[in-house]
């Protein structure tokens, strides 16, 4: 009779000290926000994943904690520049997130190529368990190779089913436009978006549509964007982004600095012909892969609807701006123009003129001057672009001078300022030559000792290492100089990089110092200032209203006291 063995068998019971953790994010993606009602909504979505976790957990193998859930609403699955999808990737490289739910893989995604990237590559190298519940699919201990094949047509039938459903949706939204349905984002300012049974449509919105009226009427009389800005800056009109943000048309305290009106926003609204009821459309497509990839269509290709909505301009008045619009665009063309033997000089004080009142660089204007004899010459001056604007309060008054102003300021305070060097320039040359030798000469010097030191360190390393392995010194002896001999080492290389440092700093100090006594020869000399002059002598200089002026200079006085004490 055979051995009957006393074990016996119990009922296996999982250790919940080796039971795997894992942290989760559900992730759910809707391609409209505006229809709640569907049954793939992402509240939908959310629940049948959680629910598939409880089940999950209730075997007892594993527990999966939901961390966080990431939920895009109106968002294609054609390409992954979706910023909850990125929340939950940055997540993932954080070590916060170690698994991600879905419902279906059409959720996660409809481009084959990327998805499956994300399943078969991005997941895996960083220890991430994927789940997508309708299909099956799960990384973890329940992968296979059959659902590996399974995923990937599933995920080929997505990106087919994203590239018929895009050409579709194309076609639709064409048809929609011919309709005269307003397909645009938010609406222009002056109008809010309504339906008229399945047709949206521009309605005036009885808040702003009096200001664009306002806005055309004051364009027409002034013929200027830039006074009709100031109009309505000094009145404390919120801009269109400002008033879609806030739904207040005048500017509140409690919504921060006022950020109000420039030129290029008035000039949209005169330029668009949808305030007189047309409505232009499909100027512009994207393609499905790339949302930032923006393409202009030509302009048979855009899609035109007259008398779409109600309008806020008569056409008259629309055409009368139409004609305003021209003789500013002549004006200008003729002010660009090239002026033949008039060229544009060096802008001298490109690097170093500053207000100073806001700080702001200042901005250069050239023009060119006809005298009655018909000569002509350029003219340079400066601006401040905040300077008397309305739509900033940084800086409340015109700040301008003109380079001529600017120069015969300038040079009689430079010359002031450098007089005892002025007095003998050549022997301040000579001086800064000699020192910056000297001081390379002996950063040079140090850093070829240190070379040295280091070299005989590396030698004296390899005897000892030789005397270790012969036996000559025990392993504790040869570890404790290891120890010492690494610390002497980084100290010695760390000295050397400072050094080597110092140096090509020094390189660029000295051009600068030598093109400051190259400044000065010339600057005694009498000639016009240069750029090279004004940058070697001049940290900044700020510009006040009225035509005052305050400079930092360059130079370093302590080696210019050199010619002092050398003298």
């Amino acid at each position: 009779m055979g051995r009957v063995s006393k074990r016996t068998s119990a009922p296996a019971v999982a250790d919940k000290k080796t039971r795997t953790c894992y942290k989760a994010g559900i992730y759910a993606r809707l391609s409209s926000d505006q229809d709640r009602k569907k049954s793939e909504s992402v509240e939908v979505q959310v629940k049948i994943a959680e629910k598939h976790i409880e089940e999950l957990n209730r075997e007892g193998t594993e527990r999966i904690e939901i961390i966080d859930r990431y939920t895009d609403l109106g968002k294609t699955g054609s390409n992954f520049e979706r910023d909850e999808f990125q929340r939950l990737m940055q997540d993932i490289r954080l070590g916060d997130i170690d698994c991600v739910v879905v419902k279906d893989l059409s959720r996660f995604g409809r481009n084959y190529l990327e998805a499956g990237n994300y399943i078969e590559k991005i997941f895996p190298f960083l220890g991430v368990r994927f789940i997508a519940v309708a299909d099956g699919l799960d990384t973890g201990h329940r992968g296979s190779n059959t659902k590996q094949m399974a995923t990937e047509i599933k995920n080929l039938v997505n990106d087919m089913y994203a590239k018929d459903f895009s050409v579709k949706a194309k076609q639709h939204l064409k048809l929609r436009r011919q309709e005269g349905s307003y397909v645009g984002g938010p609406p222009p300012y002056g109008y809010k978006a309504g339906w008229d049974k399945k047709i949206r449509k521009l309605v005036p919105d009885e808040n702003t549509a009096g200001i664009v009226k306002h806005i055309f009427g004051l364009f027409i009389e002034t013929g200027s964007y830039a006074a009709v800005a100031d109009d309505l800056n000094r009145k404390k009109c919120n801009p269109p982004s400002m008033y879609k943000k806030t739904g207040n048309v005048f500017f509140d305290p409690e919504q921060g600095e006022y950020k109000g009106w420039d030129k290029g926003s008035v000039e949209r609204i005169v330029k668009s012909e949808t305030y007189t009821g047309k409505l232009v459309q499909g100027r512009t497509s994207i393609i499905a892969r790339d949302e930032k990839n923006r393409i202009h269509k030509a302009e048979e290709e855009w899609v035109v609807k007259e008398n779409a909505h109600e309008p806020v301009i008569d056409a008259a008045v629309f055409a009368e701006a139409a004609k305003v619009r021209e003789r500013l665009q002549e004006r200008m063309k003729s002010h660009a123009h090239p002026t033949e033997g008039c060229p544009i000089g060096e802008n001298i004080f490109d690097s170093v003129l500053y207000c100073g009142v806001c700080g702001r660089k200042m901005t250069r204007h050239s023009y060119v001057k006809t005298y009655a004899d018909r000569s002509k010459t350029r003219l340079d001056g400066y601006f401040c672009i905040n300077g008397g604007q309305t739509k900033v309060e940084s800086c409340p008054a015109s700040n301008r001078i003109s380079k001529a102003e600017l120069v015969d300021i300038l040079l009689p305070l430079l010359k002031t300022e450098l007089s005892v060097y002025l007095g003998k320039p050549k022997k301040y040359m000579e001086i800064v030559k000699e020192q910056l030798r000297a001081a390379g000469t002996g950063i040079d010097a140090k850093i070829r000792k240190t070379g040295r030191d280091i070299a005989a360190a590396k030698e004296d390393e390899r005897t000892k290492y030789v005397e270790y392995r012969e036996g000559i010194i025990p392993q504790s002896e040869y570890v404790a100089y290891k120890m010492r001999q690494e610390g002497r080492l980084n100290d010695l290389n760390r000295q050397k990089e400072e050094l080597e440092a110092g140096r090509k700093n020094l390189d660029t100090v000295s051009g600068k110092y030598l093109a400051a006594a190259r400044a000065l020869l010339r600057l005694k000399s009498g000639r016009e200032l240069t750029k090279e002059m004004v940058e070697s002598l001049i940290r900044r200089i700020y510009v006040y209203p009225g035509k005052r002026i305050e400079v930092e200079f360059a130079y370093t006085n302590e080696l210019l006291e050199g010619v002092l004490v050398n003298g």
